[in-house]
């Protein structure tokens, strides 16, 4: 039985993509996400990571785009407000 789940990843993640992308103006590499992690004491894996992009893609808060083979540009999805 798993005590802990990764929703705090899931927030770590988001957190760093939207730190690092600068809110959103430029996109990020996995390599840059793991880094800044690691720097904060959370060791994550490239496995475990990729979970994570599939799942916040899925929820509509990134956009994943293969820059080359092996990596990937992170990007932040600009929500529209709705006036309504």
């Amino acid at each position: 039985m798993v005590v802990w789940t990764e929703t705090p990843y899931l927030n770590l993640v988001y957190d760093a993509i939207k730190m690092l992308t600068k809110n959103g103006e430029a996109p990020v590499s996995e390599k840059e996400i793991i880094s800044n992690l690691s720097r904060k004491n959370y060791n994550i894996s490239p496995a475990d990571l990729i979970k994570i992009l599939i799942k916040l893609e899925l929820m509509g808060y990134i956009s994943v785009n293969s820059s080359t083979k092996e990596d990937r540009l992170i990007k932040l999805v600009q929500r529209i407000k709705s006036s309504s």
